[in-house]
């Protein structure tokens, strides 16, 4: 039944969910009210959680259906996009903010979901939580915190790709630079591929900026080395999955992949775009451990 109606609500307008979204603060003191901090504190403190964080377009789809194949485990996929994104803009101007945000809403909805699978391990995989990751650690001192990342010029190119097909309508408000960024004063200048290789360097500059002594996932390693997965993920939070399920699972299209691109492979970018991007991408790569400046 409950799959019933998360799939029925999932058809509905997206301005109706966007609204509905939007209601998180009333649901919030409505969930702190009924439970009550202390209990949930207190229950949650017990509970093994992590969470991967990283920007959009990085794989999370993949990585949360992967490891939600183990079934002593609940792992979520953006759980509460519209919630998580209507929070995004202010979350980022303001780390108290984002502490109110998860402590009066986002850590009863967790609860629930615990409380409702009884299963000892909850996780999400997730890029709109990637404003929310110190507060988020703040809140859950005892959880896994993981920034899980993608080689930027991948990223940028399906990013590009997906707002290229996009149709426009009701949604949040679109990430920007904020004041000091030296991208803010020539925001309305830049191309679309200007805008997205800004959008990828700042999603992992503000998430290694909030978690500095997180461990980084890379997404590619996952999908190649099942050593690299079970060491860096699979062993630190307790999950238990097999390399002949993984590999049978990697071996399945993704319902999130493109199958077609309407941007040409990074390697046929022109100079200028390989110029810009290792201007504004390079030193955020290297911090992912990637290669800088590098497109054979």
């Amino acid at each position: 039944m409950k799959k019933a109606l998360r799939k029925l609500w999932s058809k509905s307008p997206r301005s109706m969910r966007v609204a509905m979204g939007r209601t998180w603060k009333i649901r919030g003191s409505f969930e702190r009210l009924v439970l009550g901090e202390k209990k949930v504190d207190a229950y949650l403190a017990r509970t093994n959680l992590f969470f991967l964080i990283g920007s959009g377009r990085c794989g999370t789809l993949f990585v949360s259906s992967l490891l939600n194949l183990d079934k002593g485990a609940t792992v979520r996929h953006e759980p509460h996009p519209h919630p998580d994104l209507d929070s995004r803009t202010r979350a980022r101007r303001d780390p108290a903010f984002a502490d109110y945000y998860i402590e009066h809403y986002r850590k009863y909805v967790i609860y629930r979901d615990i409380v409702n699978t009884q299963r000892p391990i909850y996780g999400e995989v997730s890029s709109p939580l990637r404003c929310l990751g110190a507060a988020l650690h703040r809140s859950f001192p005892h959880a896994h915190m993981m920034i899980l990342a993608r080689d930027g010029r991948d990223t940028v190119r399906s990013a590009m790709n997906r707002q290229l097909g996009r149709r426009p309508g009701a949604g949040h408000d679109p990430v920007r630079p904020l004041p000091g960024d030296p991208f803010k004063d020539r925001w309305e200048s830049l191309s679309p591929f200007e805008r997205a290789c800004w959008w990828w360097m700042d999603s992992y500059r503000m998430l290694l900026d909030h978690l500095p002594q997180q461990p980084i996932l890379q997404f590619e390693k996952t999908l190649r080395d099942y050593d690299y997965l079970k060491a860096n993920v699979l062993d630190p939070i307790g999950l238990k999955i097999s390399q002949e399920t993984w590999a049978a699972h990697k071996a399945r299209p993704s319902k999130n992949s493109a199958t077609e691109y309407r941007v040409p492979h990074w390697r046929e970018w022109t100079d200028a775009e390989k110029k810009f991007f290792d201007d504004t991408c390079g030193e955020t790569m290297e911090c992912l451990g990637y290669p800088r400046n590098s497109w054979d």
